[in-house]
């Protein structure tokens, strides 16, 4: 079977329920649990069942053979007994370790759903970095059903808040919504916790870009990205505030440089891609995007274009000298980042 997505996954939820070896992975963290929750839900419908036919593994405290061996056992007084196998290490087995698991999974009684589920571990860029993950993915692609629950596209998040402002007696319109989406962050746990603040600040009245920018609380990659933007236009001053404010804030170093490094590499990869001919779909295409993640570089298309790209190159020597030093010396937060600001405006 091919990877499910989202959509893909909830028209399965839909009809009765024949798959019942599930593999769910992605880096949207609300939509894995939301989704497992609905898995959960269409396996045991009776709650009341749960007692005798629910059951919960922890990371590796129960070995596979003994999960295998559970999984034999007939359901009582239901149709189908659930597993639900969290965060278990598949990714430190070896190749031939994984292939050994096909059999087992296949043998699996259809009386038994096996759902492994990974809430914590966060599978951004898990196909070009993490090849064991892919392993994984492919055995349960063969053996089940794998399903990639990532963030969704900011067009598809805003038609989700515009209908969550209907139901809340409030309303917000797509380009507003948007808006709110590049501030807050891609991520549904944290913006929806944003939105519900912003529908009780509106009270009511129709919700507006001075709402989310008097309400909501900025993202680090959206503040990160305003940063960069400061930086391209010749704006110090703005760069260097914005960067106070995150340090007021308690933002720690690490996730403050690594967003700096993640938008001066999109640059450099618009701009590579630009020299070379290539379209943005190529570009996509070539660096493991998806389709529908092209918005990424039509947003930094027009800072990108105010610095040539010796100056992108000089920038991102800065940017690794500055995350080893962060690793490497006690020098405060403060003075570090103060450097690297100064540094990338003076390139």
């Amino acid at each position: 079977m091919a990877i499910l997505d989202e959509d893909g996954f909830a028209r399965l939820l839909k009809a009765p329920l024949t798959e019942h070896i599930f593999f769910i992975f992605g880096d949207d963290s609300y939509l894995k649990e939301v989704y497992s929750q609905r898995l959960m839900k269409a396996v045991l419908p009776d709650e009341t069942l749960k007692f005798f036919n629910f059951h919960v593994y922890e990371d590796d405290e129960t070995a596979l053979d003994e999960i295998f061996a559970d999984a034999d056992t007939p359901p009582m007084m239901a149709e189908k007994n659930c597993f639900l196998i969290k965060n278990y290490p598949l990714d430190s087995l070896g190749e031939k370790a994984l292939k050994a698991l096909e059999e087992p999974l296949r043998e699996v009684p259809d009386s038994s759903v096996l759902i492994f589920h990974y809430p914590t571990v966060d599978f951004t860029g898990m196909r070009r970095d993490y090849p064991k993950w892919a392993g994984v993915i492919e055995l349960f692609r063969r053996c089940g059903t794998a399903v990639e629950l990532s963030h969704r596209t900011p067009k598809k998040t805003a038609q989700m808040l515009v209908r969550g402002a209907a139901s809340r007696g409030t309303s917000i319109d797509a380009k507003t919504a948007e808006y709110m989406i590049d501030l807050c962050g891609d991520d549904l746990a944290t913006l929806l916790n944003e939105f519900n603040k912003l529908c009780s600040f509106a009270d009511g009245k129709p919700i507006t870009k001075e709402m989310v920018d008097e309400t909501v609380t900025k993202s680090v990659e959206a503040s990160v990205f305003d940063i960069s933007a400061m930086i391209f236009s010749g704006n110090a001053d703005r760069a260097f505030e914005i960067v106070y404010e995150l340090l007021r804030l308690k933002t720690p170093v690490q996730p403050i440089l690594g967003a700096l490094n993640q938008s001066y590499m999109t640059v450099y990869r618009y701009k590579t891609a630009k020299a070379a001919g290539r379209s943005i779909a190529e570009l996509l295409t070539d660096m493991g995007y998806k389709a529908d993640q092209g918005y990424i570089f039509q947003k930094i298309a027009s800072p990108a274009s105010r610095c040539s790209m010796e100056k992108v190159r000089r920038s991102l020597e800065i940017l690794i000298e500055a995350d080893v030093k962060s690793k490497s010396t006690a020098a405060s937060p403060h003075t570090l980042l103060t450097e690297v600001i100064a540094e990338l405006c003076a390139v």
